[in-house]
């Protein structure tokens, strides 16, 4: 799809060139108001459980208010940080995915080492206990490829690209392969060190690893990993706001979110909009990392569902449309019966979250009607916002860029 509409904004430029600007609006709708802020929440939740959790040797898992406090910390420091210069964020990201690099790098080495030793006794008997559920099944899923997610990432910004026929599928073969490997043998360190049912009792599994096997030096695994997880948090506003800029940009979102910061060349409303969505998130009780996860992938595999279903329709209404990369088509049927079967077990054993997921994304569609597409109503809706986008761009020193092309050289040149 990248190399035949090679346009940024991936799915939401498939979605609308495939079934118009309603199906686009909905996944702007999603990714702004569940996607995105559940990620980042529940990726700032991970931040704050490595933080915290040696400051509590006695629990198993650090209380959750001071998790909370250290995730709203994370969102907030980030926030700072997007939106006073687009320089820093990448600094930052470069710096904190270098730390990401050394702890795997350091959990690799010691499964490697621990496997060569002879100690497999934890992998004997690693399916006892499982269930052939299929719902249990198809929830497991949930959380495993929820640590995958951002395989798309590039088709984000596939319009920066020189050569995206020939770049783009040669960057995807390369990373999700080599990603997997990496994953992989992280995951059999875990388990040769701690086991199967140590993985599911810890809440800090890499540490828990550092202390079995790096002695004094244990303490480095905790620094590492909130390193890797505050750079995760970093990209994933960088990205995100980009996205909601790029929607109210098209008239998907309030005109406000499509504003740049006058003197920090950053899209600040979109930057704050995600982070403050994503600190509300963080509120209920019932806001941990399995809840906040299911809500993410629910929406998330049904914008998967629905993009999957777009390539298969323009391969039948644009058969002779120019494609560099032509998958065989078999590849998207089973991609999409998968995606659906991640849509409906879960609805067995956790059909709140999914529930409330699917409802808030219908909800978008009058939302879409009043707001984007009646005359009538869009024109008394941005009456209604008029004066508050009036004092908020007063207040920040905000303008609105004359042309598509602007915003994105603005926020690049800091």
């Amino acid at each position: 799809m990248g190399t035949m509409i090679p346009k940024s904004g991936a799915e939401y430029s498939y979605l609308y060139e495939a079934f118009g600007p309603l199906p686009a609006f909905l996944y702007s709708w999603t990714l702004a108001l569940i996607i995105r802020p559940s990620s980042l929440s529940v990726v700032a939740l991970t931040f704050a459980r490595y933080v915290s959790q040696p400051f509590f040797p006695d629990c198993e898992i650090s209380p959750i208010p001071v998790r909370k406090i250290l995730a709203a910390t994370c969102l907030a420091l980030t926030m700072l940080i997007n939106c006073a210069s687009v320089k820093w964020a990448t600094r930052i990201q470069d710096t904190f995915t270098f730390g990401k690099l050394i702890a795997l790098a350091i959990l690799i080495v010691i499964g490697l080492i621990e496997v060569g030793s002879g100690n497999v006794q934890n992998f004997k008997g690693s399916f006892e206990g499982t269930t052939s559920n299929l719902a249990n099944i198809g929830l497991a899923f949930y959380s495993g490829l929820w640590a995958y997610d951002g395989w798309n990432s590039l088709n984000f910004v596939t319009e920066e690209m020189k050569n995206p026929a020939r770049d783009l599928p040669r960057a995807l073969m390369i990373g999700i392969p080599l990603v997997t490997i990496v994953y992989l043998l992280t995951n059999v360190a875990y388990i040769a060190v701690v086991g199967g049912l140590g993985i599911l009792n810890s809440g800090a599994v890499a540490m828990v690893v550092g202390e079995e096997t790096m002695g004094p030096v244990a303490w480095l695994i905790p620094i590492f990993v909130a390193c890797s997880t505050f750079g995760c948090v970093n990209g994933l506003a960088f990205s995100g706001a980009r996205l909601v800029f790029v929607s109210a940009r098209n008239g998907h979102m309030p005109k406000v979110l499509a504003m740049v910061h006058k003197s920090c060349h950053t899209p600040m409303p979109s930057i704050i909009f995600l982070h403050v969505i994503a600190m509300i998130m963080l509120i209920p009780d019932s806001s941990e990392f399995s809840t906040l996860v299911n809500y993410f992938s629910f929406a998330a595999w049904l914008s998967y569902f629905a993009v999957i279903t777009a390539l298969m329709y323009l391969r039948w209404k644009r058969p002779n449309a120019e494609r560099p990369y032509k998958v065989w088509l078999i590849v998207p049927i089973v991609a999409d019966l998968a995606a659906l079967y991640l849509l409906i077990t879960p609805f067995w054993l956790e059909p709140k979250e999914s529930a409330m997921a699917l409802i808030f994304i219908v909800i978008g569609i009058p939302v879409y009607f009043f707001c984007c597409y009646w005359s009538k109503t869009k024109d008394a809706c941005d009456g209604c916002c008029g004066r508050f986008t009036y004092n908020v761009q007063k207040w920040f020193n905000l303008f609105l860029p004359d042309s598509p092309e602007e915003p994105e050289e603005t926020m690049l040149k800091d």
